[in-house]
């Protein structure tokens, strides 16, 4: 089981995030480092900062760790648009990067700047079709311009794609990812019917958002369902889980208590979330207190 961490950065300066992630570089247990993709704090009002910029600069502090956003929301940004920042990240981390995504559900920063809060099929519906778009991009197509006398490239070559609200005509990613094929992509998405079908169908990873490990068992079976029908081997399904961990001693463990369970449940990779206004130091009790432990156990 691999082990990473997650800081939200809400309600928080700038310096002392920027410390945490300066100490976790230094903290070879961890082997991810994560933020998340939101306008406002998730759980109240406060201060924020946009997630795309803030991974940007914050991943250089950890250079042999994977990073990513748990989840990015599809209708905030153009698929495009991210298949292009997300080519930008897989270079500049020399291929550490992960491009999580998911279908949105933060209704009042929605609202609040104007971006339509549609039903969950439709922002399901949308989702499947970003990624198609995402993928689509990543291959060699996209990177291809026409050859001297083959005509205008905005006429030849390029990627087409014609899937609802996005269509693409011959349209490029140069340069392509580093990653042949792209950066990895998981989906934060938690119904079992539609949201598993979507991995099974496009996914290199799934999220599982936190909670009881009996729900995250059912979640599992569901997407051992998904992945048969699409006739797929879920072993090739990176099934990672966030878990939020307090700054109390009692928080931190019952943490590695339910790092223990998740692991035996079928959790590849465990991502604890913590509060950053806790500090550099909060990191270390997390890593001394529950990720080491979980490293001499699991072989993390």
């Amino acid at each position: 089981m691999k082990l990473g961490f997650k800081t939200a950065p809400q309600r928080v300066d700038w310096a002392t995030l920027d410390a945490i992630w300066g100490l976790a570089g230094t903290l070879d247990v961890f082997d991810s480092a994560w933020t998340f993709d939101h306008i406002y704090p998730v759980d109240g009002d406060g201060a924020c900062f946009e997630g795309w910029t803030t991974l940007a600069l914050l991943a250089h502090h950890v250079p042999a760790k994977q990073v990513g956003h748990l989840v990015l929301a599809n209708p905030y940004r153009h698929p495009g648009l991210v298949a292009k920042m997300a080519t930008v990240m897989d270079h500049a981390t020399n291929g550490r990067f992960v491009l999580g995504l998911g279908a949105g559900w933060h209704e009042s920063e929605m609202n609040a700047y104007g971006m339509p809060f549609d039903p969950v099929p439709v922002r399901l519906r949308e989702l499947e079709a970003g990624v198609r778009v995402i993928r689509a991009l990543f291959g060699q197509e996209a990177g291809a311009w026409p050859a001297p006398g083959e005509g205008s490239s905005a006429e030849v070559g390029g990627v087409a794609v014609d899937a609802p609200p996005y269509r693409l005509s011959h349209a490029r990613n140069d340069p392509l990812p580093l990653t042949p094929g792209g950066p990895p992509i998981w989906l934060g998405t938690q119904g079992e019917r539609v949201g598993m079908r979507l991995v099974a169908s496009y996914a290199d990873g799934w999220n599982y958002s936190g909670g009881p490990v009996e729900e995250f068992t059912g979640k599992l079976a569901a997407l051992d369902r998904a992945c048969e029908t699409a006739g797929r081997d879920r072993s090739a399904i990176e099934v990672s889980v966030q878990r939020r961990v307090g700054g109390t001693h009692e928080e931190r463990r019952a943490a590695l208590e339910y790092g223990r369970e998740i692991s035996r449940a079928g959790c590849d990779h465990l991502v604890f979330y913590v509060d950053p206004r806790d500090g550099p130091q909060g990191l270390r009790l997390l890593a001394d207190d529950v990720a080491i432990p979980l490293r001499d156990e699991f072989g993390a």
